[in-house]
């Protein structure tokens, strides 16, 4: 009897646990698209060239572990290239964000600079580069279970690298297809790094 008095007493100390992650989870990514919403209007003091949206399989590429399930809903705003920039040749600002739709999925929100290349008339290929914050796992939290579907980044704040393929299918809209890193570079430990895998859909202003 006293054994199963302290077995069902660590297991209700498991599950709340598990809730208080799950709450700080939801917390945070509501603060990320809290930020990303203020980031975004700050940065409309440049005019706004272009929005993307789309969705992406969670963890899935050529570098994922293959961890975290479920979809990962995407939002991206690039602006006007200043002058600035000139002389990295002429990138576009960008901020976004992506909401993981899985249970124990990262979400996170991120700015960075992006660049475009046209390919002929239609096709064109995109290349950004730059940080993101992220809700997941770090790995550095002790006394939380190991969550089996969650990738652990090592840090809060990491690089994020992407890319897209893209087809204009007028001189406003364009569909790619896109792949997203994120990856604390060895910075921190552990570095399971975090794929997704999709197609996005482009309105240009």
């Amino acid at each position: 009897m006293h054994c199963d008095g302290a077995r069902t007493g660590i297991a209700l100390e498991e599950r709340n646990l598990e809730g208080l992650a799950l709450a700080r989870q939801a917390a945070i990514t509501g603060a990320l698209m809290a930020a990303t919403i203020l980031l975004i209007g700050r940065a409309a003091a440049s005019s706004i060239d272009e929005i993307r949206v789309g969705a992406a399989l969670q963890d899935t590429g050529p570098f994922a572990d293959n961890k975290e399930k479920g979809a990962a809903l995407s939002a991206e705003v690039l602006f006007d290239s200043p002058e600035a920039l000139a002389f990295l040749g002429r990138p576009r600002p960008q901020a976004g964000v992506s909401v993981a739709t899985a249970g124990g999925a990262t979400s996170y929100a991120y700015a960075g600079l992006a660049w475009d290349q046209s390919i002929g008339r239609r096709f064109f290929v995109s290349a950004a580069a730059g940080f993101a914050v992220h809700d997941g796992e770090t790995g550095l939290d002790s006394g939380e279970p190991i969550r089996p579907e969650s990738a652990y980044l090592g840090c809060r704040l990491v690089a994020r690298l992407a890319g897209d393929v893209g087809y204009r299918l007028s001189e406003r809209l364009s569909l790619s297809v896109h792949l997203s890193h994120l990856s604390n570079a060895g910075l921190c430990s552990p570095n399971e790094g975090l794929d997704a895998l999709g197609f996005r859909l482009g309105y240009r202003f």
